[in-house]
């Protein structure tokens, strides 16, 4: 690209992330589903280290609203 002489190099990047879905050169998701995988997991290390001890309905809860979403944002993105 050429901008008054001066020559601009293009960055190769191997994956980008655009409106929190990431694109990579071949179109496969699974880039996708791995961070978001990770995300959850981490969220739901995350419910564990902060109630020890919860009851499994307390935990549906939680469950649901914090980690559920993220493996879900995986499927439609």
């Amino acid at each position: 690209m050429m901008d008054n002489g001066v020559v601009t190099h293009l960055e190769d990047v191997t994956e980008k992330k655009d409106l929190e879905v990431y694109v990579t050169p071949d179109l496969k998701k699974s880039t996708q589903c791995i961070k978001a995988a990770n995300k959850a997991r981490s969220v739901l290390r995350m419910v564990k280290r902060h109630f020890p001890e919860i009851d499994k309905d307390d935990f549906n809860i939680l469950y649901k609203t914090y980690v559920q979403p993220h493996m879900e944002f995986c499927i439609q993105a």
